[in-house]
């Protein structure tokens, strides 16, 4: 490419996590040519706050979720008085535009990504199912995954490895497919996990990893140093969904604290 690489990144507003990954990923994208075009936000794994909240008291212990919502209500706070933590708190600090969609399968949103000459459509924890025609919106569509595939497909893939006891977490780019998680592979960066962090801990660091790798990496989309895509094999690995209360205790009575 004569140009600098050119993303669109799709994501959901979180000040623990997707905003932890452009805290990272945007200072290197400029030192290495790579525009975020635009963030395109959709709603928190595709539900209401309420929805969201039940979701969250039943994976949480109730002094874990009070320590949750104490640490959202400090976010929150920081956010006010001017210190960056939401994905559209870090985006106005480095001037990049923001944009909320009901889905991202619009397909006169899709249509304006040709007409700015996007590179790259990015999911970055993205709660919704990219279908045929966003698939084919640029000429490259990826997402970034934070567990090694085949093993650790669907959802909270840290959670799964630290529950299957894992001495590290493996932050995955793929090229999307209709498939969930069943992309060709083209990067994967192992994130060590230490014996005292928590699973709260490990999400944030895999996310600041991905960060500063996905940026480095999408530099060289259109050139020789471009990596070749490997096939993976998902009829071989799991499909995990939101754990449960009870997943929850397995981890903590394995000597690994949630928060």
């Amino acid at each position: 490419m004569t140009h600098s690489v050119r993303v669109v990144t799709v994501t959901q507003s979180d000040p623990f996590f997707t905003g932890r990954f452009f805290e990272t990923f945007l200072p290197e994208a400029v030192r290495v040519g790579v525009e975020l075009v635009e963030v395109v936000l959709l709603r928190s794994f595709n539900e209401s706050r309420v929805a969201l909240a039940r979701r969250l008291a039943g994976f949480y212990p109730p002094p874990d979720f009070a320590r949750l919502a104490l640490r959202y209500a400090r976010a929150g706070l920081d956010e006010r008085r001017g210190t960056a933590r939401t994905v559209e708190g870090v985006a106005a600090r480095h001037g990049v535009p923001v944009r909320a969609l009901a889905t991202i399968n619009d397909p006169s949103y899709l249509r304006t990504l040709g007409e700015r000459d996007v590179d790259v459509l990015l999911s970055v924890a993205a709660p919704e199912i990219f279908r045929r025609d966003a698939l084919a919106a640029a000429p490259y569509v990826l997402n970034v995954h934070n567990g090694r595939l085949p093993e650790y497909r669907g959802m909270m893939p840290t959670f799964w490895a630290l529950l299957a006891g894992e001495d590290h977490v493996v932050v995955t780019v793929h090229e999307m497919a209709e498939r969930l998680d069943a992309g060709g592979v083209l990067a994967e960066f192992p994130v060590p996990v230490g014996r005292q962090d928590t699973a709260f801990d490990v999400s944030r660091e895999a996310k600041a990893h991905a960060g500063r790798h996905v940026a480095a990496l999408l530099a060289s989309a259109g050139t020789q140093r471009w990596p070749a895509a490997r096939p993976i094999d998902a009829a071989a690995g799991a499909y995990h969904g939101f754990p449960t209360r009870r997943d929850a205790r397995r981890l903590r009575s394995g000597g690994r604290r949630l928060l």
